[in-house]
C-alpha cells in the first residue's frame, strides 16, 4: 500500500528558497556580513592600490621592515577604521529609515549604498584639489552625481530582480575577499603593536 508523501521536490524548492530569501532580509547576522563586507572590500582594494603606487618610492628608501610597517599602519590603522565608519553610517540609516524602505532589502541596498559611496571617495580622492581650492562647482556636481546615482540604484534594485540579482551576486563573490582582508589586518593591528613596544 502506497503512502502519500506530502513534501515532493516540488514544493521543498520554493520553500528552500524562502528560507534563504528571508536570511537576505531585514538587519540579521547575515545580512549585516554582507554589508560589512561591502564596506571593507572596495577600501581595501582601494588601499592596496594606493599603497602599490607608493610603493616604488618607498622601496627605495625603507627596508623590509620598514615597508611591512607601513604597511600594517596603512591597512590596521587607517583602512579598517574607514570601512567600520562607512559600514556604521549604512546601518544608522538603515536604523533610521522605515523598514520598508531600506531594512526589508538590507542585504542588497547596504550593499549597493557602501559600494557606490566607496567608490565616489576614491574619486574624490583623485581630486583632492576640489576641496584645496573650493572648486564649488566640481564639488557640486560631484555631489549631485552620488545622490543620482544612488537614487538610481535604489530604484533599480527595487524594480529591477536582475539588478537585485547582480548585487547579490557580486557580494557572494566579494565576501570571502573581505574575510581575507579582515585576517589580513588583524596580522597588520598585530604588528603594529609589537612595533610600538
Amino acid at each position: 500500500m502506497a503512502t502519500s508523501n506530502p513534501t515532493t521536490t516540488e514544493t521543498a524548492v520554493p520553500v528552500a528558497e524562502s528560507m534563504v530569501s528571508a536570511s537576505k532580509e531585514g538587519l540579521n547576522r547575515s545580512t549585516l556580513w554582507i554589508v560589512f563586507a561591502a564596506a571593507v572590500f572596495p577600501t581595501h582594494v582601494w588601499a592596496l592600490i594606493d599603497f602599490f603606487q607608493e610603493y616604488t618610492v618607498w622601496i627605495k628608501r625603507m627596508n623590509t621592515s620598514e615597508l611591512l610597517g607601513a604597511f600594517s599602519y596603512l591597512m590596521g590603522v587607517f583602512t579598517l577604521p574607514d570601512a567600520i565608519f562607512l559600514f556604521l553610517g549604512v546601518l544608522l540609516l538603515a536604523l533610521i529609515l522605515p523598514y520598508r524602505f531600506f531594512r526589508q532589502k538590507f542585504a542588497t541596498l547596504g550593499s549597493a549604498l557602501a559600494l557606490i559611496t566607496a567608490v565616489w571617495f576614491m574619486i574624490f580622492h583623485f581630486f583632492p584639489k576640489w576641496l584645496e581650492q573650493r572648486n564649488w562647482i566640481a564639488l557640486g556636481l560631484w555631489a549631485v552625481s552620488y545622490v543620482v546615482v544612488l537614487g538610481a540604484a535604489y530604484v533599480y534594485i527595487w524594480r529591477s530582480p536582475k539588478v537585485a540579482g547582480f548585487v547579490d551576486n557580486f557580494m557572494q563573490r566579494a565576501v570571502g575577499l573581505a574575510g581575507l582582508y579582515l585576517f589580513i589586518d588583524l596580522l597588520c593591528i598585530i604588528n603594529v603593536v609589537f612595533r610600538a613596544f
